[in-house]
This record gives C-alpha cells, sequence and structure tokens, in this order.
C-alpha cells in the first residue's frame, strides 16, 4: 500500500525543488550546446519533437532511459520538458517525494534505481494536486512504451505534452 503521508511540505516549495531548477536552468546554454543543435530549443513543440528524436537515438528502451536519468543530458531534458510545459500552458514546477509506506522520502532525484518511490519532479496547475501533473521524466521513460494499460498499441510524443497547438498543427499541414 503506497503512503502519500502529509509530510507539511507544499510542492511548490519543496526545498530540494528550487536547487535543482537553478542549477538546470544555468546549466541550459551548455546542454543546448552538448545536444549539437543548439538553436532548436525554443521551447516550441517542434523542438519536443527534436529533443524526442535525440532521446530516441541514445536510448533503447525505458530501462535504459532510467539507468540514466541522473545523468546531465537527461537532467536538461527533464528541465527543458517541463519547461516546455510551463510556459505554455502556465504550469508551475512541483517536487512530492513518495515513498511505500514506511520508507523514508526520498531526496530529488535521490535514488540510483528508484523501487516504489517518487523522486523527480513534475509540472501542473497551480493549486491542483501532483496526481494530475506531467512528470517530464515519466513522459522521456513513456515514449519506449508500445502499449497502453490495457495492451492496445500506442506511441507516445513528447510534443502531446503540450496539448493542442494550432499553429503547430497549421505548419505541419
Amino acid at each position: 500500500m503506497a503512503d502519500r503521508t502529509d509530510h507539511g511540505v507544499e510542492p511548490q516549495t519543496h526545498p530540494d525543488l528550487p536547487a535543482w531548477l537553478t542549477e538546470r536552468a544555468q546549466g541550459f546554454e551548455q546542454w543546448a550546446e552538448a545536444t549539437g543543435t543548439p538553436g532548436t530549443w525554443d521551447f516550441s513543440p517542434r523542438s519536443l519533437d527534436a529533443l524526442e528524436d535525440l532521446i530516441r537515438s541514445q536510448y533503447d528502451s525505458d530501462a535504459e532511459s532510467l539507468a540514466a536519468r541522473r545523468g546531465t543530458f537527461l537532467q536538461g531534458a527533464c528541465w527543458y520538458i517541463g519547461e516546455a510545459v510551463c510556459r505554455t500552458q502556465g504550469a508551475v514546477w512541483k517536487f512530492e517525494p513518495f515513498a511505500v509506506k514506511g520508507a523514508e522520502l526520498p531526496s530529488l532525484f535521490g535514488e540510483a534505481n528508484p523501487s516504489g518511490i517518487v523522486d523527480d519532479p513534475c509540472v501542473g496547475v497551480p493549486g491542483e494536486d501532483t496526481e494530475e501533473a506531467i512528470c517530464p521524466m515519466g513522459a522521456v521513460h513513456g515514449l519506449f512504451s508500445t502499449e497502453d494499460e490495457l495492451g492496445n498499441p500506442t506511441t507516445q510524443r513528447l510534443s502531446d505534452l503540450l496539448g493542442d497547438s494550432d499553429e503547430y498543427d497549421e505548419e505541419e499541414q
């Protein structure tokens, strides 16, 4: 049974979150340069498609991306995805650690191989529960899912996180 005990910290003000966000924002230029396509990263749906292609070119499975989730590239990708959602959807960053009942609450990206915990940030509507939020790192891992919960074929896209973008849809036609 899972335990979402009230640990007295609001998800938007969790002490681990500001330092991680600052570190990611300050490292964005260097991250963008390291991707080899620094001019691509404008937080648009098209840039999320480019990021998806880059992620898929570097990892073949969710297990591989999970193993690399604490590395510079995926940390930057997680921040970038979340920022794109924040900037286009009015979302805010949140961090609400979760652990299986009785386990110690984790720090932000604290576990090398997390099991039974949530230790990554999400983005969502201000004031709403984090259960309704988007977890950028989960979206990265979800790129490798081929079936939904019911076994139906599915393809997940990072740009879908931004919802419908009329401008993007018109450009694609």
